[in-house]
């Protein structure tokens, strides 16, 4: 059987005296990532669309979706050194995250 592909979405979840210049560091960080390490296929991030309905969530500050091969490599990207300068850089800025890792 084919070895899935894993799509890795965090949502962060912004304290309310972020800096708003914050938003785009981390922005711009996020695809340098994509761009310095191989194990990611893909990358979007960015704000809520700020579509309005009843079931879309637009609580969170910012979203991203990486594409990973499969589970080897999205391990290989969360023990970085690159990914966890990125978590340490940004971290103090977060009430939360939630995190989704889905088979793709």
């Amino acid at each position: 059987m084919k070895q899935s592909m894993i799509l890795h979405s965090v949502y962060f979840y912004f304290k309310t005296d972020t800096p708003e210049e914050i938003f785009e560091q981390q922005r711009e960080r996020i695809f340098e990532l994509n761009n310095q390490l191989s194990v990611v296929q893909l990358t979007f991030a960015g704000p809520p669309a700020g579509i309005e309905r009843d079931v879309v969530d637009n609580s969170y500050g910012m979203s991203l979706h990486m594409l990973f091969q499969d589970e080897a490599d999205l391990n290989t990207y969360q023990q970085h050194e690159l990914h966890q300068k990125f978590v340490a850089d940004f971290k103090p800025y977060w009430t939360s995250i939630k995190v989704y890792d889905t088979s793709v």
